[in-house]
């Protein structure tokens, strides 16, 4: 009888320890982010407030976390304490908010600001005049373009190249004029994704990393994916989870493989042609990075914009990848004469394995929906996630992809952890 009084007490406790009463439901689809300032300029010191709502009416002030410059603060307001531009958002249960900007001024001397370093051809940039107490007096003020008078603070060119802009403004009578700052109007350029199916136990695998470098040397315009498959009889530590769903979804029957924006097959003998044919192209649509890691977590923010809007349909994909990892690689070009890994060694030892798929920051490997966006309007999505602990933050990437309904990637960019990388 104790021992089954004792089996039962076990399993009594056993149950309960299963169960996860305090851990929240999270109904909610999206959160909007709203402060009580009335516009987005501040002073250096001003102290402001948010407010975090569901879309099911609720504030969740009380649980979420709220982000400055993709920065954690604790409680729900803030006072920034340098000058420049500043974006706030919040986070709950995965879900993360709008993002909203905040020119931040010193309020000893009036504050000229251009409102984006980069546009695209067409897309309209504001510039802004703010006084010593904070208040915008753009309307007071004259606006020089390339030298040239402009009607109003907004500019706009289907020219592209380097302009430069400065205000006037009348101060006691006398003309007062700004410092001069630049902007850049662009023409996006294309990036290639390139992926690579590769294992540690695969012999032939090698070959594709020297063909990636062989394109190195010809471009930096593209993106690399290295996805890592183990084997039952030489485990490979990089193994990616969820790469058989990737094979599945891209055709790859064996190792070595090779993609080229996702689904075209790169094949033997890896012609460096086919991907420097198309990588910097012009193209219509460009991607920016920007992240910060604080202890073991990384907040990433990925800006979209496109001359011609981005239409329903397509996704967004974010992968966090790793360099420098030391491994021994097979290597079956040991005694291939001509071979960049002739004479390494078989398996080469402490071979450097870059650009290493980790995780995917994207709900789906395959992409997040992105909104119906319009021409020349940002799109803008913030995501998060815990970096496991034998993770080398040093060595840590992001690739951010936009793809079509059929996975295809239209442009990419690529940036360092802790990197803001603009449009390009």
């Amino acid at each position: 009888m104790p021992k089954l009084l004792f089996a039962l007490s076990f399993i009594l406790l056993l149950s309960c320890s299963k169960k996860e009463e305090n851990t929240p439901i999270i109904n909610i689809a999206s959160l909007t982010l709203s402060t009580d300032s009335p516009d987005d300029i501040l002073v250096i010191g001003e102290a402001i407030n948010f407010t975090v709502t569901g879309d099911d009416g609720v504030e969740y002030n009380d649980v979420a976390t709220f982000y400055v410059d993709l920065a954690p603060i604790s409680g729900t307001s803030h006072a920034f304490t340098t000058e420049g531009s500043h974006d706030v958002y919040a986070s709950y249960g995965g879900v993360n908010s709008n993002t909203v900007t905040f020119n931040v001024v010193n309020g000893t001397e009036s504050t000229f600001i251009v409102e984006e370093e980069k546009v695209l051809r067409e897309q309209e940039n504001s510039f802004t005049l703010i006084d010593v107490e904070g208040n915008d007096v753009s309307t007071t003020a004259s606006f020089f373009v390339n030298g040239t008078a402009i009607s109003n603070n907004v500019f706009s060119s289907s020219t592209t190249g380097i302009f430069e802009v400065y205000a006037t403004y009348d101060l006691a009578g006398t003309t007062v004029t700004t410092e001069t700052k630049s902007f850049e109007v662009y023409i996006p350029k294309r990036k290639v994704v390139l992926e690579d199916y590769t294992g540690t136990w695969c012999g032939y695998c090698p070959a594709v990393a020297a063909a990636i470098e062989d394109v190195h040397e010809v471009t930096n315009d593209i993106a690399i994916v290295a996805i890592h498959e183990t084997s039952f009889s030489y485990p490979d530590p990089m193994h990616f989870d969820q790469v058989q769903d990737l094979k599945d979804a891209f055709g790859v029957d064996g190792l070595p493989a090779a993609r080229i924006n996702r689904t075209a097959t790169w094949l033997e003998p890896y012609a460096t042609g086919e991907v420097t044919s198309m990588a910097g192209q012009d193209t219509d649509t460009a991607i920016a990075i920007s992240s910060q890691v604080e202890g073991q977590n990384l907040s990433v923010e990925v800006k979209i914009i496109s001359e011609q809007g981005i239409p329903s349909g397509k996704k967004l994909v974010v992968y966090l990848l790793e360099s420098g990892i030391i491994h021994d690689q097979v290597n079956y070009y040991n005694t291939v004469p001509g071979s960049p890994f002739y004479g390494l060694g078989n398996p080469i030892p402490d071979f450097v394995h870059n650009e290493t798929l980790r995780l995917s920051l994207s709900s789906s490997i395959f992409g997040d929906s992105v909104s119906e966006t319009a021409a020349l309007t940002e799109y803008s999505k913030s995501l998060s996630v815990a970096i496991p602990s034998d993770y080398v933050v040093a060595n840590l990437s992001l690739v951010a992809m936009l793809v079509n309904d059929d996975n295809s990637a239209i442009n990419a960019q690529f940036a360092h952890v802790n990197e803001a990388k603009n449009y390009e």
